[in-house]
Parts: C-alpha cells; sequence; structure tokens
C-alpha cells in the first residue's frame, strides 16, 4: 500500500517563488510508484488550497486556477476530503515554515512530518539566538551584535557598538529565511537606512563583521537509523557584493566547487562543528550548514538552514548529488525516517 504524503508549497513570505521552483522540484522527482501525492498550496496572503492541477503549474505560478478551500479537523488532523496523510513534506521557506509555526500545528494535531521540529526550527531561524549557542559549543562565530526597534532610539549607543565591531558590516533580518533585506555597510553615515531596512523583513536587526574568505556549505541527512550523513564541503562564488537574493534565485551566474578545494584540515574541521552544531540545535531530518573560512585558515559559523530550497541550482541537493544521491533518493530518505 502506498504512503499517503501531503505536500506543502508557497506561504506568506519573502521566499514563496522559491517553494514553487523546490516543490515543482520535489513533486517531478518524488517516487509515484511507492507514494501517492496530496498537494496543498498556501497563497501569499495564508489561504490553504487543495491544488489538483499540473505541476507546471506551480512552476509558473499558476496553481491557483485549479484549487478548492481546505478545513483542518483539529481533532484527527484530517483535511477535508483528503483525509489524514501519513506524512507531511512542508517545501516552504522562509517565515511561517522554517521558523517553527508549521511545525507546531503538525505537533497539535499529531502529524509526523519532514524536517526539524518547532523549537530547533524556531532556534535556527533567529540568526542572534543560533549564534549565541555556536559560540556556547565552541563553534567560532562572526562578532555582531543585535538590534531592536526601541535601541533606535539611542542611535548613538548603537553607532558606538558597531564602531567596536569594525567597519565593514553586514546588516541581515534576524529573522528572516532569506537574504532580502541585507546590506553591507562600509561607513558610519549608511548604518541608519540599512538597519531600517532589514528591519522591514524582521523585528530584530543581525549587525555581523565582514569575513573576506571562501563562502562554504555543508548538508546534513538524517537515515532511517538515526545516524545522519554529512556531505563533502561545497564552495561557491559569485559576481555580486555578496551572496544576495537575487545571486540565490535570479541573476545566476553563481559558481558551484563541490568538493571544495581546501586543505583536508579544514574540510574536517567544518564537518566536525557540523556534527555539533546539528546536534546542538536539536535538529532532525535535514539541514544545510554555512561558513567562512578565511585565508589564514580560520572557520566561522555563518547560518543554518533546516529547509534548504530544492530548485535544480540548490546547494543541499548539488552536495548529495555529488554523493550519488539523485533527488528520489534523497526523497525516500527524508519520507522514511
Amino acid at each position: 500500500m502506498k504512503k499517503s504524503v501531503l505536500v506543502l508549497f508557497g506561504g506568506k513570505s519573502e521566499e514563496y517563488e522559491v517553494s514553487l521552483r523546490s516543490a515543482y522540484s520535489v513533486l517531478t522527482s518524488i517516487d509515484t510508484d511507492r507514494y501517492e501525492i496530496k498537494k496543498i498550496g498556501i497563497t501569499r496572503e495564508g489561504s490553504f488550497l487543495h491544488f489538483t492541477g499540473d505541476n507546471e503549474e506551480i512552476l509558473n505560478d499558476s496553481w491557483q486556477a485549479h484549487t478548492s478551500p481546505v478545513k483542518i479537523d483539529f481533532s484527527t488532523g484530517s483535511v477535508d476530503n483528503l483525509g489524514k496523510s501519513d506524512i507531511v513534506l512542508p517545501i516552504v521557506h522562509g517565515t511561517f515554515c522554517e521558523d517553527g509555526r508549521l511545525q507546531g500545528i503538525f505537533e497539535a494535531l499529531d502529524i509526523k512530518y519532514v524536517g526539524c521540529d518547532s523549537h530547533s526550527s524556531f532556534l535556527c531561524m533567529d540568526k542572534h539566538l543560533c549564534k549565541m549557542v555556536a559560540g556556547s559549543v565552541g563553534v567560532p562565530v562572526t562578532k555582531s551584535l543585535c538590534v531592536t526597534k526601541s535601541d533606535m532610539d539611542n542611535f548613538n549607543e548603537v553607532l558606538e557598538n558597531v564602531s567596536k565591531i569594525g567597519y565593514g558590516v553586514f546588516i541581515k533580518p534576524a529573522l528572516s529565511g532569506s537574504s532580502r533585506g541585507c546590506t553591507y555597510v562600509d561607513r558610519a553615515d549608511s548604518l541608519y537606512s540599512a538597519i531600517n531596512e532589514a528591519f522591514l523583513y524582521s523585528k530584530k536587526v543581525l549587525i555581523e563583521e565582514f569575513i573576506e574568505g571562501i563562502e562554504c556549505e555543508i548538508g546534513a541527512l538524517e537515515l532511517s537509523d538515526g545516524s545522519v550523513i554529512f556531505s563533502e564541503v561545497g564552495a561557491l562564488s559569485y559576481d555580486s557584493e555578496f551572496y544576495d537574493y537575487e545571486a540565490k534565485y535570479i541573476k545566476g551566474g553563481t559558481k558551484y566547487e563541490i568538493p571544495a578545494k581546501l586543505p583536508r584540515e579544514i574540510t574536517s574541521k567544518i564537518k566536525e562543528y557540523a556534527k555539533t552544531l546539528f546536534n546542538a540545535f536539536g535538529c532532525r531530518g535535514l539541514s544545510r550548514l554555512d561558513f567562512f573560512v578565511k585565508a589564514d585558515g580560520a572557520i566561522y559559523f555563518n547560518e543554518i538552514n533546516t529547509l534548504p530550497g530544492f530548485t535544480k541550482i540548490s546547494m543541499f541537493p548539488m552536495l548529495f548529488k555529488n554523493l550519488g544521491y539523485s533527488m528520489r533518493e534523497i526523497l525516500n530518505i527524508m519520507l522514511n525516517l
């Protein structure tokens, strides 16, 4: 008998378009001989709709033409006439999923789902808390400062604290899954506007020192026996000032090097840090962890993504393809944990 899999896509986040591309890649790769697929899309406004059309309609964002509203029975966890699925595969990036909110609903309904639980998802989404935990378990992190809107009432103090970090700095929304709202600032008179730009995407803003070096990523995938396999370390380079939203998803031109041409002792240390962090954050299922490597060999943890992209240019599937895992095999592992 086929396992019933409910695939969620879309969502109320700045990464709506990326979710559609990821979902298309997943739905066209998943083993339909093993799984009965049900599809629910989430609109930008947050409506849950049962989708019955072709997968290409997800890719070109015309999917809402073949939908009907859904209602969830909170006593049984079933969805209208779809019933209760064996497992949910949430391909919803950014806020309202990667931050643990959807996972909390699944847990309340006793629905099995792929990926990190609500607590781990929230922790990993919060870049400020995430770095605090990483530093507490001995993983090097960049110097940083967390700012809230109330801190802006005393902006001179913010300026003073940033000067202790030293320019240039990156301004990032602390509670966001994408690179939108990120700005590189190399002088004090650009700081105020950059912070306010980040506030459009998050109520907390992270200001962190700029690290000149190689940007590296490593994937983690949990197997059915509870063991976790880690990919080789991959490196990426790009033409933009930093790896922003456009470089990741729109412009293209990003170059990938898998495995990264780094000394073995460096890649071994990154794997060691990745294992430490995966456990410290309480992750399960899958994650992608990002690091910087300076010319002198110093390694710094950057961030973690608990629901990495599955598009054709996403690093997570490419890292495991290098180990011999096809997209279909990755999905089989995820759905049978």
